[in-house]
């Protein structure tokens, strides 16, 4: 078991510029002392809640760490080492989370890590138990890979991944056994950076590097190099060393573009278009003149409806910090503040660690530099939070209710006769807010706060919409819409 986690309590510390109080308090909490250059969160074991993973040197290994307690379980070990980029995500399509992660500078050099929390035929693995993780080769990157990027870039239902090393980019698509890779032609590469998204709305996601956005032509199509077409973005303004970032950062429905610099001095800015992603972009200045800003990420970070930007330089920076840049309003202008200026992070990662609904910042320096820790984003939550996945007819799926009172009951019901006005039920203590609705089960929540529901959905309810509503005892919740597919 880890050593008890050390908490820090940076509230008294996170200030604005000028001089006023935080929007959003943080505590900084050691997950453990580890480094690594692969930064990934994800549920693993299929609980309710995130987990970390983080992957290295050869001392350092492949790890996933089990929130809350932070108990840590060895993957793998590199061949030479798990740099510099990966990704996280349904591979196989099995229904959990596995990892994609480069190792070295030579020959067959991507791989993808097999969760064994489900298994074929739905049976049930051990993801704490190392020798049940499978290594599984994609193929050859040529160099070190810089970046990795997951998604089905040709619309076939099976996740392919796009890397780069310094001279190529190229995506692999997953194939029945195999991984055939094509070389996507472009003379935007720079030295290191690499996006995926959907740039022009058909519903594919596009490519992005040094200031250019390649168009993802579709289907098979995809699987030809030559088919892919690149647009400006920007002709001048991003650094050769550049971190991308794919997000609808005004919240006006189309996604827009950000850059930073990796390794270097840059603003960090994002561009928009007014429909046109093929004609002339925006530029638009978020923060001059950052160092080594490794870290990008855009999240709702202080609930407030829209997008923030969240940017963390190394600890090679002449003055390290993890800045957050408010969005005020259209992302016109920006208020920042600095959650730290001792630490540093590379490659850091913003999401809701605890299921709460909130986001937190996590992260660690490159390898050789620990601590692995996170920012817990302290705002306080006092409902729960419902995660669905999605529902199928004839399928089973597991509901997730979140952020409740550890080991108390929790009550989950649904309806398909939709919402209501919320009438109280003074004996729960409870308001609902659906018509007619019908209790599922009651369930105890476990130590990490999460409750867990196993739903079988009949055959022929396709199409069929339902809402459903967890609560506790005395404890409202929100309400959650689905439609079975």
């Amino acid at each position: 078991m880890p050593s008890t986690v050390a908490i820090f309590a940076l509230t008294s510390l996170c200030w604005l510029t000028g001089g006023a109080m935080a929007q959003v308090p943080f505590q900084r909490i050691e997950i453990s002392a580890n480094a690594g250059d692969v930064k990934l969160v994800g549920d693993i074991d299929l609980d309710g809640t995130a987990d970390v993973i983080l992957g290295g040197s050869p001392g350092e290994g492949l790890n996933w760490y089990h929130f809350p307690e932070w108990t840590r379980t060895r993957i793998a070990i590199p061949a030479v080492e798990f740099t510099t980029d990966g990704a996280i995500g349904d591979v196989d399509g099995d229904g959990d989370l596995d990892l994609v992660v480069p190792d070295g500078p030579s020959g067959t050099n991507l791989f993808w890590f097999e969760n064994p929390a489900r298994l074929p035929g739905g049976a049930r693995g051990n993801p704490f138990v190392p020798s049940q993780w499978q290594r599984r080769a994609i193929g050859a990157v040529g160099s070190w890979c810089k970046d990795v990027e997951l998604a089905d870039f040709d619309g076939d239902g099976r996740m392919d991944v796009a890397a780069r090393e310094n001279g190529a980019l190229m995506v692999f698509f997953q194939g029945a056994s195999s991984w055939p890779v094509t070389v996507v032609p472009t003379n935007a590469l720079g030295n290191e950076g690499l996006a995926s998204g959907d740039v022009d709305g058909d519903g594919a996601p596009d490519l992005v590097v040094r200031g250019v956005w390649l168009r993802n032509p579709r289907g098979s199509a995809a699987r030809s190099g030559g088919n892919w077409t690149a647009f400006t973005i920007a002709a001048t303004g991003v650094h050769d060393d550049f971190k991308a970032l794919v997000a609808d950062v005004d919240r006006d429905g189309r996604n827009d573009m950000l850059f930073s610099s990796s390794e270097a001095t840059a603003d960090v800015v994002w561009y928009s278009h007014g429909g046109a992603p093929t004609g002339t972009w925006t530029r638009r200045l978020i923060a001059s003149n950052l160092d080594r800003a490794h870290t990008l990420q855009v999240a709702d970070v202080d609930g407030d409806g829209d997008h923030d930007v969240v940017v963390g330089q190394m600890h090679t920076a002449v003055s390290p910090a993890i800045r957050v840049f408010y969005n005020q309003g259209g992302a016109a202008s920006w208020t920042v503040q600095v959650v730290d200026q001792q630490y540093g992070i590379h490659n850091g990662v913003v999401a809701d660690i605890g299921g709460d609904g909130d986001v937190e910042i996590v992260g660690s320096n490159w390898t050789g530099n620990p601590p692995l820790q996170y920012w817990r984003n302290a705002t306080p939550q006092n409902i729960q939070r419902i995660g669905v996945p999605e529902l199928r007819s004839g399928a089973s799926a597991t509901v997730f209710v979140t952020n409740a009172r550890i080991g108390v009951p929790v009550c989950l019901c649904v309806t398909a006769r939709g919402l209501t006005t919320p009438y109280p039920v003074p004996g729960l203590g409870i308001t609902f807010a659906l018509a007619d609705p019908v209790f599922l089960a009651v369930v105890g929540s476990g130590p990490n706060g999460a409750a867990p529901f196993e739903l079988a959905m009949p055959p022929g309810i396709a199409g069929l919409r339902v809402w459903f509503q967890a609560f506790e005892f005395g404890r409202n919740s929100v309400v959650v819409e689905r439609t079975i597919r």
